[in-house]
């Protein structure tokens, strides 16, 4: 079970950044080899960001059945919750990095979803830039475990080790849970 940091923490000021509205296609996201349909790649494409943790994708067969709409948690990964410090930076980040219409690679870890229904998953976005430690590298998000899922979890505790040397993102503008 996971505890987020973010629970209970109060406000600390104005937000700096509002939240980007981000609409169109940017491209597509690379396939696994020898998985390319003629005309396109495949891959779930962004619908909507809800949070700085939390998408909605369509999917493509792979991972979620194919034309399904479905939730998608970010694994490995906490962003502060609505009304708290650097939400809305954070949520902003994330639709910059992955815009609606676009497509992703994900990957499972051990379990697939968690009690909200949500799928657990690591993302890459059209860039094939690794959403989910970018999230962490930049302040955007604290490392959290979601047991077992821990496949990059030595990856996480680094990119957020760099984030709180550099007081990147809400290292510098939140107090610290």
């Amino acid at each position: 079970m996971y505890h987020s940091p973010w629970l209970g923490r109060k406000r600390t000021g104005a937000v700096v950044a509002s939240l980007v509205a981000v609409v169109g296609l940017t491209g597509l996201a690379p396939a696994d080899a020898g998985e390319t349909p003629p005309g396109g790649r495949r891959g779930p494409v962004v619908l909507r960001v809800i949070d700085g943790d939390t998408i909605e994708v369509r999917g493509d067969g792979r991972v979620i059945p194919d034309g399904a709409v479905a939730r998608v948690r970010l694994l490995e990964i906490d962003t502060p919750e609505r009304g708290d410090c650097f939400s809305r930076e954070a949520t902003a980040r994330t639709a910059e990095l992955l815009p609606v219409g676009s497509r992703l690679r994900t990957e499972r870890d051990v379990e697939l979803k968690d009690r909200f229904d949500r799928y657990l998953l690591y993302v890459w976005n059209d860039k094939d830039v690794f959403v989910n430690e970018s999230l962490v590298r930049s302040g955007h998000a604290t490392k959290g475990l979601f047991e077992p899922n821990d496949k990059y979890w030595p990856t996480m505790t680094r990119a957020e080790d760099a984030a709180r040397r550099a007081g990147a993102g809400l290292w510098s503008a939140c107090p610290t849970p």
